[in-house]
Formats: C-alpha cells, sequence, structure tokens
C-alpha cells in the first residue's frame, strides 16, 4: 500500500516539474506576446495640387486601419498622437527628420514611427513611407507603391501595409509535433491567419569579429516550412509542407512568418489588363484575316 502512495506521489511530483520547465521554456504557449506599437504620422502631400488637400492624413489614417486590422501592431490612437504633437510643437504634416520622430516616439513610448509623403504628377500618384526605429533614430526600411489611377489611392495604402508587415516577421516557437501537426505558441491575438506560412530554423555558430569579439550575426540553419490550417488565440496549429530531413522540425525550434509572394499591384494589374486585350485584339484580327 504504502508503495503504490509512493509510486503516486513521484507521478504527480514530475508532472509538477514537467509543466514548471514548460512554463520556463522560451517556446511556451504562455508567455505573452508584445505587439510592436507604431506611431503613424500624416503623410506630406507633394505636387499637383486639387480638391484632396487632405490626401496625407487619409493615407495615414487608411494606414493605420489596414494596420489595426492585422492584428500584430500596437498602432498609437490618432487623437492622441495629435495632442503630442501640439505638446512637442513638432509638425503635424509628416515633415520631419529621424531625430525629431525618434523624440516623438520617446515621448508616445513607441519603438517606430511611420511617415512618408504622397506625391502626385499628372495622373501618377506615389505613395512613400520611411520607417524609423526610435531607439536608434535612423530609417530601417523604405517602402513605395505607385500607379497611374489616382482613383485607387486606397489599394496603394493596401499595398503599402503589405510591404511594411514583412518588414515586422512574427517570431514563435513550436511547442508541439505530432506527426506531420505542429502547434506553434503565436494566435490571433499576434495576428496569425489561415494560409500564413512560417520558416522553421534553430540558431547555429555565433559569428564573431575576429579582432573586435563583437556578436555580428547569429548562424540561421532552417528545417523546414509550415502552414497554419487552425488559428486559437494564443497558439495556431499547421502542417509541415516541406521539411529538410524527416522529423528535422521539432519542439522547441523558432519560427519565422514568411514574406509570401505578394498580389499584383495596381500597376502590374493594369499591365497584365492591357496585354490581355492587346492578345485579344491581335486574335480577333488572325480571325478575320483568314
Amino acid at each position: 500500500m504504502n508503495a503504490v502512495v509512493t509510486m503516486k506521489r513521484s507521478i504527480f511530483s514530475l508532472r509538477i516539474m514537467m509543466g514548471c520547465v514548460f512554463l520556463l521554456l522560451p517556446g511556451s504557449a504562455s508567455a505573452e506576446f508584445k505587439k510592436t506599437k507604431i506611431a503613424v504620422l500624416d503623410f506630406q502631400q507633394q505636387g499637383a495640387r486639387n480638391a484632396d488637400n487632405d490626401m496625407g492624413k487619409i493615407v495615414a489614417e487608411w494606414l493605420v486601419t489596414a494596420l489595426v486590422k492585422e492584428g500584430r501592431f500596437d498602432v498609437i490612437e490618432r487623437r492622441l498622437l495629435s495632442k503630442v504633437l501640439e505638446e512637442q510643437q513638432i509638425g503635424a504634416s509628416g515633415v520631419v527628420d529621424a531625430d525629431s520622430a525618434s523624440r516623438l516616439g520617446k515621448v508616445l513610448g513607441a519603438k517606430v514611427v511611420i511617415t512618408g509623403s504622397v506625391l502626385q504628377f499628372q495622373n501618377v500618384v506615389e505613395v512613400n513611407a520611411r520607417i524609423i526605429e526610435v531607439e536608434s533614430s535612423s530609417i530601417i526600411a523604405a517602402e513605395s507603391a505607385k500607379s497611374t489611377n489616382t482613383a485607387r489611392l486606397e489599394e496603394l495604402v493596401v499595398q503599402m501595409t503589405d510591404k511594411i508587415i514583412k518588414d515586422f516577421p512574427l517570431e514563435g516557437y513550436v511547442v508541439l509535433r505530432d506527426k506531420d501537426t505542429v502547434l506553434i505558441d503565436l494566435g490571433r491575438q499576434t495576428g496569425v491567419k489561415r494560409g500564413m506560412q512560417f520558416i522553421a530554423y534553430r540558431e547555429g555558430r555565433v559569428i564573431k569579429h575576429p579582432k573586435t569579439g563583437e556578436v555580428l550575426d547569429v548562424e540561421t540553419i532552417e528545417l523546414g516550412d509550415l502552414e497554419i490550417t487552425e488559428v486559437s488565440q494564443k497558439t495556431a496549429s499547421g502542417v509541415v509542407i516541406k521539411e529538410e530531413s524527416p522529423g528535422a522540425v521539432a519542439y522547441g525550434d523558432m519560427v519565422r512568418s514568411a514574406v509570401q509572394a505578394q498580389p499584383a499591384t495596381v500597376e502590374e494589374q493594369s499591365s497584365a489588363d492591357t496585354g490581355k486585350k492587346e492578345k485579344r485584339k491581335a486574335r480577333r484580327h488572325r480571325r478575320r484575316d483568314r
């Protein structure tokens, strides 16, 4: 009887220990994901002036809405942003340099500030965005989208959002592997959606400068590709669609959202449509010639 009680106690203690270890692991699904805090300034309007003199503000509003919908960013509310801009005496038109944007970001507690311009010339409209890292006061990325149709400006903003998102990949861990199914510690609250793809990888050698000893980079060993099939609040499950070797993707490996093929831009779609029309026209001419 005592032996049975002792065994039960041992099993219970082992379960508690395993639970504690799981909670302490960096890949634990209980770890809270911190969204990147972003401030979006009004875009500066350049070039032709027309009735849409608030185009820079409209673009910023659309961009904020698109980023919020993605779910992975903590976007600062526009009214709060305007108030701080006034208090800090920083122009709200988007005409700010990296230093003043960084100063604004520090006041707001933002990690990144996005500013940019809307350029109009004849029938061409181009949206440009600069992504400024608050800590270093440096431009870490610049994205642009262009079209010859000003009426499709909102589509340009959607394209811009897709480009900005790829500059901020989601990163997490594999917390379970069962045959070809995996569970990761990223879910709906971080912006994960069905169909998203992730790269599973492991860190390898640390690359240091031979003279200063400064860490320059860490080797990345890619293990396979995952595709998300089901999403819950804090986790997501998917299938292994590619693997370097059987069982290469395992519990504790890291994952990073992959940059997937972007939909055709307004310009590319317009060009494709024109090409199709020309081909159909050529075929009609050939039929008449026969």
